[in-house]
């Protein structure tokens, strides 16, 4: 009598603690607290070595969700990833919805040496929803065997712990059920040739080929401003991106070379201006010198016109403005004390209230632009409020852009003239091609390279 009263005693305690696991999950409000309890107080229905809770995710993935002991597990460690193929593999078993022990015929030749190398004894323990669908589970890895006691305990408790982890999961499953009914939709013969059709229709819907390319605020017909000597600058009078006025000095070249060049050549002027009046005053008693006075007056000449041509030198060390307009330069110490030829850009006066979107289209995004295609800019400042342009130029031969990608240069004018960007602001412009069918718009690109590809 006496064993048969200790194993009722025992089998009430059993029942009592799965009552009240089952009360504490039912309490449980928040997944990580259900999970936790999951995995760390489920020992108290039978001894194990460690838990593992897993789910699928809405697309179907499995996800480690809690390890005993664990405070948050790596999923990218090598036990969770090999724990992952194994469960993946047994949750496709014809008795996946059992709660079993796992035995070696369970598992095939890829993943049993894995489970072996844990040298334990795993309990499969799955969670079952009301459509009989297999959501998620429990795997207990013990240092014995399990008992068919410890699995009938097991079966109320997981069965407890499945109705409260759809509750707290009620949002992801119903996404999951969702997908999956959509895929038992897909395979059935008609909805796929429902959706053949339908796709095989909207392929020959028009749509107007766009390309994205990076654009720039430009001046439109700026004037350049390049030295008119060879020379070394010397001075900078106005900031980049200055207001200016006509006849407005900007910079000035180095002219001490051209000073002494011209002081030299006045004295120079003077000698022979003297030789040349004293041959002149001895030519009417001397016949000899009076041979002489030809030679030196060209000489005279020559240096008069040597210092008129270092007057006007030093008159072109300084370079104007030619119009009112920004004056449109990299940074002063980009020049000062740097040589400069003939016709190098300097600086660029431009009108900043007549300004563009100059646009560099790749030659492997060109597309056919129409006459006027519109063109629409985000500006890198205010990518929220893009301006609309319409194509006013295209250039015929490709070239190098600032980013040394081979592209054509598209030049749009701004359909709001009253409230021009300001020159120099980055921007992304989209452009409008002609129209197309769709199936030619998504596959353009691919068809393309397949031709480079084959050589067609």
């Amino acid at each position: 009598m006496s064993d048969v009263q200790d194993e009722k005693e025992r089998a009430l305690r059993d029942l009592i603690t799965v009552l009240q696991l089952e009360k504490l999950a039912r309490a449980c409000k928040k997944k990580d607290e259900l999970a936790f309890l999951i995995v760390n107080d489920s020992h108290r229905v039978s001894p194990y070595e460690q838990a593992i809770l897993w789910a699928y995710d809405v697309t179907g993935r499995i996800v480690i969700e809690a390890v005993s002991g664990v405070a948050r597990p790596d999923s990218n460690s090598p036990f969770l990833q090999s724990l992952s193929r194994m469960i993946k593999y047994v949750s496709e078993n014809e008795k996946a919805s059992d709660i079993y022990e796992i035995v070696d015929t369970d598992l095939n030749d890829d993943i049993i040496d894995e489970w072996k190398q844990l040298g334990l004894c795993s309990l499969w323990c799955p969670f079952i929803d009301n459509d009989g669908e297999i959501t998620g589970g429990i795997w207990f890895n013990s240092r014995t065997h399990w008992q068919q006691k410890d699995l009938t305990r097991m079966e109320f408790v997981v069965d407890a712990y499945s109705y409260c982890w759809q509750n707290v999961n009620k949002i992801r499953y119903t996404w999951r059920k969702r997908l999956h009914d959509f895929k038992d939709r897909l395979l059935q013969k008609r909805t796929r040739l429902a959706i053949l059709i339908f796709i095989f229709v909207i392929m020959f819907i028009p749509v107007s080929q766009t390309v994205t390319a990076p654009a720039e605020v430009v001046a439109i017909k700026p004037v350049i401003l390049s030295p008119p000597i060879d020379g070394i600058v010397k001075k900078f009078y106005v900031r980049p991106n200055a207001f200016v006025s006509e006849g407005q000095v900007l910079f000035s070249l180095e002219d001490s070379s051209i000073k002494n060049r011209y002081e030299v050549g006045k004295k120079e002027l003077d000698v022979a201006l003297a030789d040349y009046r004293r041959a002149s005053a001895k030519a009417f008693a001397d016949e000899k010198t009076r041979e002489d006075v030809d030679l030196l007056k060209s000489v005279v000449e020559q240096k008069k016109v040597e210092v008129i041509y270092a007057k006007e030198l030093l008159q072109r060390i300084e370079v104007r403005a030619t119009k009112d307009g920004i004056a449109v330069y990299s940074d002063e110490s980009d020049w000062v004390g740097k040589p400069v030829k003939v016709g190098q850009k300097i600086i660029t006066l431009a009108d900043p209230s007549a300004t563009e979107l100059l646009v560099w289209v790749p030659v492997d995004d060109a597309i056919s632009f129409g006459d006027e295609a519109s063109v629409r800019a985000f500006l890198n400042v205010d990518p929220t409020s893009p301006l609309d342009a319409k194509l006013r130029q295209l250039s015929y031969e490709a070239q190098l852009s600032p980013d040394d990608v081979l592209s054509f240069k598209l030049h749009a004018r701004f359909d709001d003239e009253e409230k021009p960007p300001r020159i120099g602001l980055r921007a992304t412009a989209k452009v409008y091609g002609e129209k197309v069918s769709l199936f030619y718009y998504i596959f353009r690109k691919p068809i393309s390279a397949l031709r480079r590809f084959l050589g067609l």
